[in-house]
């Protein structure tokens, strides 16, 4: 049979000639080794080598780091060994007698931690919220109790 000057001859030809081109089913998994694996979406990892997507971060994230008050007076937060977003570690020498170390969790835009016994909240203010004079022009600090206890950068 002949088709616009072929013959089906040729048709089988290349066919029969292709099969012999295809991949062999006796070495896939040595093919599949060869691979390359998925693609993976980039996320910030932190310390821990845990994932947190941008999304997840909390406005309280920003206060990580030290804190400082009149007379050598800190507070230094940073993020909860265990990684969970929202926890922090909080270390804080609040009088010139008492340096301590805390466990603080993110509520809101508020860090609460619990010091004495007493529930406390530390939120974003004004040096003037602070009660001291050495800190009364700052703009970015921490207010732990307004007029008597805060930290600015």
């Amino acid at each position: 049979m002949r088709f616009h000057g072929f013959s089906m001859a040729f048709p089988m030809a290349v066919a029969i000639a292709l099969t012999g081109c295809a991949k062999s089913t006796e070495n896939v998994a040595g093919n599949n080794a060869a691979q390359p694996g998925a693609v993976e979406t980039i996320e910030d990892v932190d310390t821990l080598g845990n994932h947190a997507p941008e999304a997840a971060r909390l406005p309280t994230d920003d206060w990580v780091g030290r804190w400082t008050g009149p007379e050598g007076l800190f507070l230094d937060i940073q993020p909860s060994p265990d990684g969970k977003p929202g926890h922090y570690a909080i270390a804080n020498q609040d009088t010139l007698d008492r340096k301590g170390d805390y466990t603080g969790i993110a509520e809101g835009a508020t860090i609460r931690f619990v010091r004495d016994g007493r529930d406390l909240a530390i939120r974003p203010g004004k040096g003037s919220e602070t009660g001291f004079k050495y800190l009364a022009d700052k703009n970015e600090c921490l207010i732990v109790i307004p007029d008597r206890e805060g930290y600015c950068r």
